[in-house]
């Protein structure tokens, strides 16, 4: 497996770099200005520049299990990577959108589903980094859904969370006094590829064909 990614590495110097060699070189001479921090997930069948067919530059990515943005007052604890990343894009880089997107058939929220107390003695960091979701998961389960509905709509869901718990970070909750930023969140379907794109007036998700904001 390393071979091919070295080999695919040889073909993406020769059949990418080259023909892009102006764009890689204004980015490593001029720095990076990307348009949107893209929070999404390690999950590899989700590639955020592939599926919405963005240039390098254009995405400052945080990819993390399940999406989770945890609380301000959590990150400045325990998870100081993610609100790292958000304080970087926001302040330094003045990124204009933060995108959340989410994704169906996510391993990390059916992990949560299925409870995370049992990922706890193999993977100790795994399950409490879970626990973060898990109020959203609460709420859901009193509605007495099926595990696949409980699932599929807890990625939605999810993302909902997230996007509030950005508005706990003084410099998020800024920006926007500002006009300066906006949030926005997405899913991505492994099943055929769209993106549905939350309306927070309506709290709900609607695929882009349908009018999801720009």
């Amino acid at each position: 497996m390393v071979t091919r990614l070295l080999e695919g590495h040889e073909r993406f110097r020769r059949e990418h770099f080259e023909h892009e060699r102006e764009l890689f070189e204004s980015l490593a001479h001029g720095g990076q200005r990307p348009q949107a921090l893209f929070i999404g997930c390690c999950d590899s069948r989700v590639v955020p520049n592939l599926i919405v067919a963005a240039d390098p530059g254009d995405l400052f990515v945080l990819r993390n299990i399940a999406n989770i943005v945890p609380t301000f007052e959590d990150g400045q604890l325990l998870n100081r990577s993610v609100g790292a990343a958000v304080e970087y894009a926001v302040h330094v880089l003045r990124v204009p959108h933060i995108i959340v997107c989410g994704h169906t058939q996510c391993g990390g929220l059916q992990a949560l589903v299925d409870g995370p107390e049992r990922l706890a003695e193999a993977t100790p960091t795994l399950a409490g980094w879970l626990r973060d979701a898990a109020a959203v998961l609460g709420r859901l389960q009193a509605r007495e859904l099926d595990r696949e509905t409980l699932v599929r709509q807890l990625v939605f869901e999810n993302v909902v969370l997230q996007l509030e718990n950005l508005l706990t970070y003084p410099v998020v909750s800024r920006a926007l006094d500002e006009d300066t930023l906006e949030i926005h969140g997405w899913v991505y379907d492994l099943t055929d590829g769209s993106l549905r794109v939350y309306h927070p007036v309506d709290n709900e998700f609607r695929p882009i064909a349908d009018g999801g904001p720009k």
